[in-house]
């Protein structure tokens, strides 16, 4: 049996390992906030959270057997944290926890390229419905609808032992109640090791991007999704301004005393007349697009959800998914989640007349990057391009706004960068 000491000592050794450090400098500096205790009772591992504070349960002697699984729980452990499996109280409380512990696992397990002993993977459930990227609620959801549509011959987990395949003790994950304020330390704790990482690590323009993900995804994205609040846009856009192109002017009529009704000229006094005055709508319904193409890079589309939230101030806001095709259309709830599509780019199916006619917009908002075909013709409505990438673009018709970060990389933490204009 190690010593607390002893343990911390040993952690510490194997995280200031040049090879893992290179590889995984945000798991290095989040697995450091961690205080390792030795607990023969968990089979491998786990982590729990107690008054702001992460604990790392250790069964050394499974470690010592089996040493080349370490790398691989150690990333598992941190992504239980950053995807707020210990925090969120979504995560608490299911009405069917097997099922909840089966998607916890394959989110967790997602994205690990280092070894694992016989993982529960989201492949091996494709069946239900699960894919790739999708949230562990999402999964869990589709889980459980397999096993109420009748499907109970072929229950998730039926076919097999998940409870002892599963890479490490859930126990601290299955809690009831979660201690107040636990999504706030866990959004401090990713906080402050990516603000430490990019103190001492700055981003290099050769590095592999994979450096600066959690999970599969930023840490800002992450922080977003945890909070459910959109972080700080590193482009600054002036929505209010911009939407003055999709303010729609239409002629209402305006009941007035200075003019007699001249339906009823005998009432003059007790019925008022009617002329016809300009309305303006100063809250417009806007279609924003996204190209959800395999060129968008994860920081792109992060960004262009701080956006919608911004936008969603000023405007009623519609989503509209599309890489080839529309894969979703949806109303804007306050913070962007996982995209469908990653596919090819075709700017045209949003300007579809059917569909347009459908959705009746006062304006179109498309972010792309502007890599791939659009409309001959102009739609009967304004549109505004947001192009990602400072690219030719071709289309002639709409009006123009660039996402340009003028920061450099290192810098992008607090920096802001400007937008810029042109028809």
């Amino acid at each position: 049996m190690r010593s607390a000491p002893e343990l911390g000592s040993w952690l510490d050794a194997f995280l200031r390992d040049p090879t893992f450090l290179e590889r995984y400098p945000y798991y290095v500096a989040i697995l450091g906030k961690m205080q390792p205790v030795a607990d023969p009772s968990v089979r491998r591992m786990a982590v729990s959270l107690h008054a702001g504070r992460l604990f790392l349960h250790v069964n050394v002697e499974s470690f010592i057997a089996e040493p080349q699984y370490l790398r691989g729980v150690l990333l598992h452990e941190v992504h239980h944290v950053a995807l707020g499996h210990l925090s969120h109280p979504k995560f608490a409380g299911a009405a069917a926890p097997e099922l909840l512990d089966l998607a916890l696992e394959m989110s967790a397990n997602e994205y690990i390229e280092e070894p694992l002993p016989d993982p529960i993977v989201w492949q091996t459930y494709a069946r239900f419905g699960l894919r790739a990227g999708q949230s562990t609620l999402e999964r869990y959801d589709r889980l459980v609808e397999a096993l109420r549509g009748g499907r109970e011959q072929e229950r998730p987990g039926g076919d097999r032992d998940d409870r002892s395949r599963r890479v490490d003790d859930h126990r601290f994950l299955r809690k009831g109640e979660r201690d107040p304020g636990a999504v706030e330390h866990t959004r401090q704790i990713l906080e402050s090791a990516v603000d430490e990482v990019r103190r001492t690590d700055p981003e290099r323009e050769d590095e592999d991007p994979r450096r600066r993900l959690l999970a599969g995804k930023t840490p800002g994205r992450l922080v977003e999704e945890l909070t459910g609040v959109p972080g700080r846009a590193e482009v600054e856009l002036d929505w209010k301004t911009a939407l003055r192109m999709f303010v729609a002017r239409a002629r209402a009529p305006v009941h007035t005393w200075s003019r007699p009704s001249r339906r009823f000229p005998d009432q003059v006094g007790r019925l008022p007349g009617r002329t016809y005055s300009p309305r303006v709508i100063t809250r417009p319904s806007v279609l924003v697009a996204i190209d959800t193409s395999m060129s968008m890079t994860g920081p792109e589309l992060d960004e262009i959800g701080r956006h919608l939230a911004a936008l969603g101030e000023h405007a009623r806001v519609t989503v509209v998914e599309c890489d080839v095709e529309i894969t979703r259309t949806y109303a804007f709830a306050g913070v962007l989640g996982e995209v469908a599509g990653r596919g090819g780019t075709d700017l045209r199916p949003v300007f579809e007349p059917a569909f347009l006619g459908e959705k009746r917009p006062d304006g179109v908002i498309y972010f792309t990057d502007g890599e791939g075909p659009f409309p001959d013709r102009p739609p009967p409505v304004p549109v505004l391009w947001i192009l990602t990438k400072p690219l030719e673009f071709a289309c002639p018709w709409g009006q123009r706004a660039l996402l340009a970060r003028k920061t450099p990389p290192s810098r992008r933490h607090g920096g802001r960068g400007s937008s810029k204009k042109s028809r």
